[in-house]
């Protein structure tokens, strides 16, 4: 029981930190900021997916947060490379 009250205050810091990230997303200096701030989001949301997995015994959800964390290996280096290109022009 006193695990469980641990993994619900770990997703609670979690939503906080999550939404801290989400307002540097949005408002972000610059759109090299934005993307780490995106990254940053999409890996504690898959964070929060495997800790509920665990929570809740729905073992299907651990397949989701790779899947999800895949996907977002692969934007982050699509984003990376566009960036890379658009400073060579600037």
């Amino acid at each position: 029981m006193a695990q469980e009250g641990i993994l619900v205050a770990g997703i609670w810091f979690l939503l906080l930190t999550t939404i801290m990230a989400t307002y540097r997303v949005m408002v972000g200096p610059t759109l090299p900021d934005r993307v780490v701030g995106l990254n940053t989001v999409t890996t504690k949301v898959v964070v929060m997916t495997a800790v509920l997995a665990v929570l809740w015994e729905e073992w299907y959800l651990i397949d989701a947060a790779i899947v999800l964390l895949m996907v977002n290996s692969v934007s982050g280096l699509l984003l990376a490379k566009y960036l890379e290109r658009r400073g060579r022009r600037a």
